[in-house]
């Protein structure tokens, strides 16, 4: 039996009070900066088995691709510049700790980002050749990774309740009115397309074959039976940005999906603000993940703004000490090369946070113990 989940509302991704001016490097009020970011541009995850194109991606799938190092590159170095000043010039260990899922393209993603960041300089130099040097990224096994990880493989009652989200009456309705789409894409593509997971899979892969200049097959671009637009990018975009917005949909996925990951970065703050964040040096945390992880933060936050996370997006979460007000929290989305990146205003609150309303507004969607929560 079907059974029903309330599907949110989307939010604005600009906060209606008007936007925090950028900063001319670091403020003076910085103190502590978390960073999540998506990995860059990469090869398919999926393939499906009428591809046209008969050579394969000679990296394999699911890899950072040569596009994908620039991306981060460039990341690193906006990173650089934003918070020149704030953060040395010169890596030190109690500066920064960057973490990364135990995949690949996210390890790569962290260590490119870290070449933008970090380039070598005076002492750091040790080869006069290559213009890098090697900086620890940390990782865990996903299948034990219950800070990134817990929507894919990790926290049993997060895929619970994601299946019970996908058996609601909702979906059903969401499946039934794309029934036409679905049959279409199942035999065109030889891939079994019956959920908004599986289209969302599948725009992605044509999408990334798109971009690289491959052969999209004419179906693709064809108006499916029954439908009033093409099924590329058309009818499968709208589906893939609601596989993002799923990831969030119910209190539970909040609580289980960001809600680790933010756990994370309130102790940390919460150690600043106390005075005993070890070590007491330390500047920066950064998180190299996956679209889903900045999906599941910003749904977390109330924050999502309906559109799938980009390549090489990334969410800042700034710990500041203002004047006569004290510790606040300021939050930007960066999703946008060409622009500054865009602040978010947390429900409830105003742009500039101040700590302890921050804490009382996302106390509900942090677990307390998240391997007990998870039915670990």
């Amino acid at each position: 039996m079907q059974t029903s989940v309330l599907l949110l509302p989307l939010v604005p991704l600009l906060a209606a009070a008007g936007p925090l001016p950028p900063p001319a490097g670091a403020p003076d009020t910085l103190r502590l900066v978390h960073v999540l970011y998506r990995h860059g541009a990469r090869s398919p995850v999926i393939d499906y088995p009428t591809d046209p194109n008969p050579d394969p991606w000679p990296i394999g799938l699911g890899q950072l691709t040569n596009e994908g190092k620039q991306n981060q590159l460039e990341l690193g170095r906006f990173l650089r510049s934003r918070y020149d000043g704030f953060l040395p010039e010169l890596y030190h260990m109690n500066y920064t700790r960057v973490e990364a899922t135990d995949v690949d393209r996210c390890l790569m993603s962290a260590q490119a980002n870290l070449a933008g960041l970090f380039p070598p300089r005076g002492e750091d130099v040790w080869d006069a050749e290559i213009a890098w040097q090697p900086i620890p990224v940390h990782t865990v096994p996903v299948d034990d990774d219950l800070k990134l990880k817990t929507y894919k493989v990790s926290c049993p009652v997060y895929l619970q309740e994601r299946d019970r989200v996908f058996a609601s009456d909702e979906m059903a309705a969401i499946d039934a009115d794309n029934s036409a789409l679905y049959a279409y894409l199942t035999e065109y593509s030889g891939l079994d397309v019956s959920s908004v997971d599986a289209a969302g899979d599948l725009y992605d892969t044509l999408w990334i074959d798109d971009g690289h200049n491959r052969t999209v097959p004419e179906w693709a671009h064809a108006v499916p039976p029954g439908c009033a637009a093409p099924a590329f990018p058309d009818l499968l975009r709208p589906l893939r940005d609601l596989q993002f917005a799923l990831y969030g949909v119910t209190p539970l996925l909040r609580r289980l999906g960001g809600g680790p990951l933010l756990k994370d970065m309130l102790e940390h703050m919460q150690d600043s603000v106390d005075g005993r964040l070890e070590p007491p040096s330390r500047k920066l945390f950064a998180y190299s993940g996956h679209d889903n992880n900045v999906a599941c933060l910003l749904t977390t936050l109330g924050l999502y703004n309906g559109l799938a996370p980009p390549l090489a997006c990334a969410v800042l979460v700034e710990l500041h000490e203002e004047p006569e007000v004290g510790p606040t929290v300021q939050l930007f989305y960066r999703n946008d090369t060409t622009a500054e990146p865009y602040p978010l205003q947390l429900p409830g609150c105003q742009l500039s946070c101040p700590w302890d309303t921050f804490v009382q507004l996302t106390a509900d969607v942090v677990p307390g113990d998240v391997r007990a929560e998870c039915g670990l």
